[in-house]
């Protein structure tokens, strides 16, 4: 048997940089096809999560804490819990598909939110989704880089639900192997490093357009506060918080919407991801599958020598 072949440059990943141009391409193409709808069909939740998380906020600053009330405080701990989590399970729904959309759209089939919408809503599909992310919850419990790594190695499993029709912990299990796959062994090209630092970029770009978004909140409420200390009254949080309810909602529900659209672009750098490696790793296996049916290499040809 011959030594295995080294890493051609085909089959070597795709270079971040390659990675995130290629998805700021694609959100460009297919913004207006998918973040539109997607938007219109998340802002009745971010609204109705702002004005809950809002008055569940002055709820609770208006309790005395010398009259403290067990019965009271428990109740609205309870119920906002509840709402906000309802909520969440739609915003889940919501981000869900726009993924499958994003992968549709890469897949040459229609990218329409609708049909996506339908697929996700399938119990295996947010079933799957939901198990990843009960588990990546108890990972992160521990320490936080369990959760971290789970998060990673199974962020390809909505394009394996779409492309492959996997489910389950099948569907986790593809992921896993899709991103171990790194012929080169260059740590800084292994596809989990990419999943990382497409987290580590997502979040920064949403939190850099909350701040922006957020900043006249900001600015009046840091007015508000002055005007009140000139005339020497003294901080009132609930006061503040009620008399800001007209701005922070609508702040709010325009921040989150816009958060959206750092989402689909990590959605597209996801799948650009998962087509690029399961090309370059069925290449691989490929290439190892007929050198486990021919055995070895044929012998090169011999040097022409004197008659």
């Amino acid at each position: 048997m011959t030594a295995p072949l080294s890493p051609t440059p085909q089959l070597e990943t795709i270079p971040f940089a390659v990675l995130v141009d290629e998805a700021w391409r694609s959100t460009r193409a297919w913004a207006r096809t998918i973040l539109v709808p997607a938007a219109l069909l998340l802002a009745p939740g971010a609204l109705a999560m702002q004005v809950v998380s809002g008055m569940w906020n002055v709820s609770l600053l208006g309790m005395d804490p010398s009259r403290f009330e067990s019965g009271r405080f428990c109740g609205t701990m309870v119920i906002g819990g509840l709402v906000v989590m309802l909520l969440l399970v739609y915003f889940l729904f919501v981000f869900g598909s726009m993924m499958v959309a994003a992968v549709r759209s890469l897949g040459g089939e229609s990218p329409a939110l609708g049909p996506s919408l339908r697929f996700y809503l399938q119990p295996r599909v947010w079933g799957t989704d939901l198990l990843a992310w009960l588990l990546i919850s108890l990972g992160s419990l521990a320490c936080l880089l369990p959760g971290l790594f789970l998060m990673a190695v199974w962020s390809l499993r909505l394009p394996v639900m779409v492309r492959e029709g996997r489910f389950g912990w099948d569907a986790l299990k593809r992921s896993w192997e899709l991103l171990a796959h790194n012929p080169s062994g260059d740590f800084f090209r292994h596809p989990v490093v990419k999943v990382l630092l497409l987290v580590v970029l997502g979040i920064v770009l949403a939190q850099a357009i909350s701040m922006v978004v957020q900043m006249p909140t900001m600015i009046v409420t840091q007015v508000m506060v002055m005007r009140g200390m000139s005339r020497g009254e003294g901080a009132d949080p609930q006061a503040l918080m009620r008399a800001m309810l007209w701005l922070t909602i609508p702040v709010g529900v325009i921040a989150t919407v816009a958060q959206l659209a750092v989402q689909l672009y990590i959605d597209f750098a996801t799948t650009h991801l998962y087509l690029d490696q399961a090309r370059r790793k069925e290449g691989a296996d490929l290439g190892a599958a007929l050198d486990r049916i021919l055995g070895s290499a044929p012998p090169p040809p011999a040097e022409p020598g004197p008659a």
